[in-house]
């Protein structure tokens, strides 16, 4: 099921991502198995909890079961996925914003 096909069949969030968003992070998400929900509602899923501050078994029904959501959230917070996209993230909103893809140390961390 591609991204038109999902909006179709449900409601967006505005946590949703957006074909773009999706596009630099797919790559980073280490699946070896074929599920029966496509990833990228998975992702949506994740964020949706993130966002709304919910429990996981509050997901609305029309995103995955919130046992699948939640195995995946795991399994990547365990195996580094979500510091790997936290960093890509930040780079990449850093050269959207026309900065070094780093921060500069403060003043309190500058060697003498």
């Amino acid at each position: 099921m591609q991204a038109a096909e999902i909006s179709a069949v449900r409601k967006r969030y505005s946590s949703d991502l957006s074909a773009h968003d999706w596009q630099q992070l797919e790559p980073l998400l280490v699946v070896r198995r074929r599920g029966k929900w496509p990833l990228w509602e998975v992702v949506n899923a994740i964020f949706y909890v993130l966002k709304n501050g919910c429990v996981w078994r509050d997901l609305p029904g029309d995103l995955p079961p919130w046992g699948t959501v939640y195995w995946y959230f795991a399994k990547w917070e365990v195996d580094g996925t979500w510091q790997r996209v936290n960093t890509c993230l930040n780079v990449s909103s850093r050269e959207w914003a026309e900065k070094k893809p780093g921060p500069r140390p403060s003043s309190s961390t500058r060697k003498a």
